[in-house]
């Protein structure tokens, strides 16, 4: 018999089976667990991309729910790979979040960066080997985290203040804005130099990211 692979399974069982939520309705999922389902799949900007090609690029986004992460401490946890379209084998962005609630009702993101990111390359393909992943394979992005807020149709919210670090483009800090709603995820991300002038990063807008699907990329299945 094939042995079914936690990718394999719909977004709200696998949440389930990985934080004791019911499946069927009879229990209400908390924050993280919310805000996990609504991350998890696979994104991309291509229709942005197509509208207005000066500002926005065809990025690709893969994430996956991370089976019982040594990173969790009882919280869900995700990976995370981000690329151009055209090479998605190529990832410029690999993270693993973990989503915490908040004593007020809202999450919080951490951010956690693989200190060897070639070895976890492709990883979404099998999460449970990414479950071995753990504090010592990892470095968190102290000031980089993102808190999210419920709104009316999602979740909504960014980092606080400068002090999530980048160097990128003579940068001093960054700032994240991020939305969440059913099969689509919003995301600015922007680098600011030592002069609050901005040196990286979209100047129009979010990137906006449309679901494709709740798990891997079409035609990329997870292994056995």
């Amino acid at each position: 018999m094939k042995r079914t692979t936690p990718s394999a399974l719909p977004t709200a069982v696998l949440l389930a089976v990985l934080f004791g939520t019911s499946a069927t309705g009879s229990e209400t999922p908390g924050a993280p667990e919310e805000v996990a389902s609504l991350l998890a799949g696979t994104f991309d900007s291509e229709t942005q991309a197509e509208a207005n090609p000066a500002a926005f690029r065809a990025v690709r986004l893969v994430s996956v729910l991370v089976p019982r992460s040594r990173l969790g401490s009882g919280s869900p946890v995700l990976y995370l790979e981000q690329a151009l379209s055209a090479t998605p084998d190529k990832p410029y962005r690999q993270r693993f979040y973990r989503i915490e609630e908040t004593a007020d009702g809202g999450v919080v993101s951490r951010v956690f960066e693989p200190k060897e990111p070639v070895a976890v390359s492709g990883k979404w393909r099998d999460p449970a080997d990414l479950a071995l992943y753990g504090a010592g394979d990892v470095v968190e992005r102290i000031g980089c985290a993102v808190r999210l807020k419920k709104t009316a149709d999602g979740w909504e919210g960014g980092t606080e203040g400068t002090h999530c670090p980048s160097a990128l483009s003579g940068a001093r800090y960054a700032t994240s804005r991020v939305k969440l709603v059913q099969g689509r995820m919003e995301s600015w991300d922007r680098g600011y130099d030592l002069e609050d002038r901005q040196v990286w990063g979209a100047k129009e807008g979010p990137y906006v990211f449309e679901r494709r699907s709740a798990g891997p990329p079409d035609g990329e299945k997870a292994k056995d």
